[in-house]
């Protein structure tokens, strides 16, 4: 019985502790909510250029209809905000005279209402480390060579920078992220990291088609940008028909071009030799005549000649000529024979 008892005793403070539990378990669960989602939170902040930045805040949920409210950020003992519009609803701008590199900013955000204050967490950030670029544009993509399907082909994509201000100062040194995938492979993405110029060549790429996106960061600090728009890109099995045709006239005018250039050159090849090729001058004596020199008048050459002071006229010696006729040369041998009989 003494068993019974004491069963009966446990059962009933059972029962009392789990209603005291039920009781009050769905004010801690206000208690919760209350704390998460009754008070305005700093969930984001941005810097496209280390020079400014932006804070959103979520506001309040639990307000009643048409109640008033009004936001207010405090940062650095107390400072407030000075620009609630520049970057939309719910938010804070600080500009450039408000904005100073490697500083702490640790900021809060209170919504007064007519019944209370709801006061955020404190959220500390140094601007360095809150650098998020703007996404890359202009993504373009062009065919650098004409292979077949075994070699693939080779394409050139290119893209630029929307805010090329952003990086005059040289606060900021992009790098780029390219990701590529074929369009029946939507989880399989390739991967070109890191890239310094906003350009990279593709090689090899089997025929198909495929999605393309870059996207950009600080080489020292901060987030990655968002993703550009995706870019279709297409390898086709040959040459599209414009470039064929555009391969084919180029190769036509060229080969016009050279029958041209060989028809109008060769028959004027003798001219063109003269040209680039002049004769050589024959030898020429200032004041004298060359067809006095072939007829070869010594006389008139001389006189002309002894103008010339070191000029000395040569000295000319008329020889003697003695007439010989056939028949005294065959007179005089046979008379030197008979001499030489009568001496042997």
């Amino acid at each position: 019985r003494s068993a019974m008892i004491f069963l009966l005793l446990s059962l009933s403070v059972l029962v009392c502790v789990l209603s005291i539990v039920l009781f009050f378990f769905p004010l801690f669960s206000d208690a919760d909510q209350f704390s998460t989602a009754a008070l305005p939170h700093i969930y984001f902040c941005r810097s496209p250029n280390m020079e400014d930045f932006t804070c959103w805040w979520h506001p309040l949920d639990n307000l009643t209809d048409g109640e008033a409210v009004t936001y207010v950020l405090t940062y650095s003992k107390d400072e407030e905000c000075s620009d609630y519009v520049t970057g939309g609803a719910d938010s804070c701008h600080f500009d450039s005279s408000h904005t100073t590199i490697w500083k702490m900013y640790c900021m809060n955000v209170t919504a007064v209402t007519a019944r209370r204050n709801y006061t955020s967490q404190e959220r500390c950030l140094d601007v360095a480390d809150i650098v998020q670029t703007e996404a890359p544009v202009n993504l373009t993509y062009t065919l650098t060579d004409a292979g077949g399907d075994e070699m693939g082909h080779n394409a050139q994509l290119s893209w630029t920078y929307p805010v090329p201000s952003h990086l005059q100062y040289g606060w900021i040194t992009l790098e780029y992220e390219l990701q590529y995938r074929r369009i029946a492979s939507p989880h399989n993405w390739k991967v070109k990291h890191p890239l310094r110029e906003p350009r990279v060549e593709l090689l090899g790429l089997p025929v198909d088609d495929y999605m393309v996106r870059v996207r950009c960061r600080s080489q020292n600090y901060g987030l990655w940008s968002h993703w550009s728009s995706a870019l279709l890109m297409s390898i086709p099995n040959k040459l599209p028909a414009g470039k064929l045709l555009l391969l084919i006239l180029v190769s036509g005018v060229g080969i016009l071009a050279l029958l041209v250039i060989a028809f109008g050159v060769i028959p004027q090849s003798r001219r063109i030799k003269d040209y680039f090729l002049p004769p050589i001058p024959k030898p020429r004596i200032m004041g004298i005549d060359p067809l006095l020199l072939k007829k070869g008048n010594l006389d008139e050459i001389n006189r002309h000649l002894s103008n010339f002071h070191s000029y000395k006229p040569p000295s000319y010696t008329e020889e003697v000529w003695d007439h010989v006729s056939a028949d005294s040369l065959g007179s005089t041998s046979t008379k030197t024979q008979s001499e030489h009989r009568r001496t042997g």
